[in-house]
């Protein structure tokens, strides 16, 4: 007796199932008579149980989604339990690690000698708070996302999409090319959607980052990218002023400075009026850290 039930018996977790590829637990059921059915364990054909998930007329494509997934979960029980595997990345803790990270994506975005740039910059600093604030909002600048990076971040998206599909996979792109998009009722960008034609001109693109930061990039010459390299500049120079003046009554202002970058979010439009409030709280870090007062001063917002 204990043969035969262990030969029917299929064992997974519809609930955690549910959640992770539907968004709800409440589909389990619907999972588990799926599986039921592919066991051979339901005397009904797949087109009535259709015909009956559509006549009830609630969430129909998501349980109709939910009886395959809980038919393909008794078939391929490995792939099953990879979904439920916590996808955990562990995060660099370390500030040599930290810095270690970004200087490998500098590589990937640049090359080898923006990433010893980067290094170069932090080697100067020794104080660890200042450092911790100094890594990231160094790398935020250095990395400002152009149309190249832009272009291979899309590519490494796509390629690793694919890598978790199988069958004839199709892609679309969704893009406000300045050239091209039209302002919105907010007046930002229009996105529009490009097809799998638009790879090519992407492996294209990816390719000429060689061309960023020279006289020959034609995308250099905008109003967001001469921002974005005159505030490398600025923040190289800013640094240089301060970094000096450290003590422990303007450290908090002076780690504040060296972060403030991160807040420079977005694209276009949008950028501009982040940078614009950037700007202003960085006159005023700038006002604490020279003042002749030397209080102890709250840099946080």
């Amino acid at each position: 007796m204990a043969k035969v039930i262990q030969d029917r018996l299929d064992l997974f977790d519809a609930s955690a199932l549910a959640k992770a590829t539907l968004g709800d637990s409440i589909f389990s059921n619907m999972m588990i008579f799926g599986a039921a059915w592919q066991r051979g364990l339901v005397p009904l054909s797949h087109e009535a149980i259709m015909q009956a998930i559509e006549l009830n007329g609630a969430a129909v494509e998501r349980n109709k989604r939910a009886f395959e997934i809980g038919r393909w979960a008794v078939l391929h029980p490995e792939e099953a339990d990879k979904i439920l595997r916590p996808n955990v990345v562990a995060l660099p803790k370390t500030v040599e690690e930290q810095i270690h990270v970004r200087a490998d994506h500098l590589v990937a975005y640049q090359g080898k000698g923006l990433a010893r740039r980067y290094r170069k910059f932090l080697e100067g600093i020794d104080d660890q708070t200042v450092l911790k604030s100094a890594l990231k909002g160094y790398h935020k600048l250095l990395a400002y996302k152009d149309e190249y990076e832009v272009a291979r971040l899309l590519l490494s998206s796509r390629e690793k999409a694919r890598a978790e599909f199988e069958g004839d996979f199709r892609m679309t792109f969704n893009l406000a090319p300045p050239m091209l998009a039209r302002p919105g009722p907010d007046g930002r960008p229009m996105k529009r959607e490009f097809g799998e034609w638009l790879e090519g001109p992407l492996r294209l693109l990816a390719r000429l980052k060689v061309l960023r930061r020279t006289p020959f990039d034609p995308f250099g010459y905008t109003a967001e990218r001469r921002m974005e390299r005159a505030l490398i500049r600025q923040y190289e120079g800013d640094m240089a002023d301060v970094l000096p003046r450290l003590s422990d009554a303007n450290r908090d202002a002076i780690a504040a400075l060296a972060e403030l970058p991160l807040q420079i979010r977005g694209f276009g439009p949008v950028k501009a009026a982040n940078e614009a409030k950037a700007a202003k709280r960085r006159e005023e870090l700038l006002a604490m850290i020279r003042s002749e007062k030397n209080n102890t001063v709250r840099a946080a917002e």
